[in-house]
């Protein structure tokens, strides 16, 4: 009796835990079955725990926190020897994220969230910029250890020209999208340190929405200070 009266409170939890939440995390990850999984979020620049459980089955699995403005959201995969983390922008209502245990981080799919598929097309841009900056990078280094040094000035050049494009990319895509939350966070992230000029410029394309978010906050703090 004891065993039963512990297994319907459990359910219980687990079907009343979502209520009055404004963001659910619906996650499925093939071949899981036994393990802790953390809803996690930056707080005054720690990242903390919002949500947790632990799972003892491939049952689907449900992470609820209340969310103000859309903001980046982590799902922590614990008892790994390898730590995986799954980064995701989140947004009130529903959002599913489907993964495998041996890609957790690697192969993952986010629904539900219109400002995390934003987010996805600007990572695999600066994730083409990235990859290139290191194949130059690793250029220019083996060219150092040479006699070629008018090709190291070009690799060189190529690196600038490089930069100043990624740049461009940022601002554009910061402007372009200022009705997106990501639009705030990527004025955090790349122009912090940028002239009030490139910040006002930044602000002008927010909406009132934007602004009032959490990030947009935090922009607004920055480009105060400038």
């Amino acid at each position: 009796m004891k065993k039963l009266i512990l297994t319907l409170f459990i359910i219980t939890f687990l079907s009343c835990k979502n209520d009055n939440k404004n963001m659910n995390v619906n996650v499925n990850i093939e071949n899981f079955k036994k393990g802790n999984i953390y809803l996690q979020k930056i707080s005054d620049s720690t990242l903390i725990n919002v949500d947790s459980i632990f799972v003892t089955n491939e049952k689907p699995i449900i992470l609820s926190h209340d969310i103000e403005s859309p903001e980046l959201f982590y799902l922590y995969l614990d008892g790994s020897s390898i730590e995986k983390r799954i980064e995701f922008f989140a947004e009130k209502g529903n959002i599913n994220i489907s993964t495998s245990l041996e890609k957790f981080n690697s192969d993952f799919n986010v629904s539900g969230s219109s400002n995390d598929s934003i987010y996805r097309d600007y990572l695999k841009v600066i994730r083409k910029f990235n990859n290139n900056s290191l194949d130059l990078i690793e250029l220019s280094f083996k060219l150092s250890k040479t006699n070629l040094k008018d090709s190291l000035k070009i690799v060189q050049k190529n690196i600038e020209a490089l930069n100043k494009r990624q740049y461009l990319f940022n601002l554009n895509y910061a402007v372009n999208n200022g009705d997106s939350f990501i639009s705030p966070l990527i004025a955090i992230n790349e122009f912090s340190q940028s002239s009030k000029v490139v910040l006002d410029t930044i602000r002008s394309s927010m909406s009132e929405e934007v602004l009032a978010s959490k990030y947009g906050k935090m922009f607004e703090a920055i480009r105060e200070k400038n």
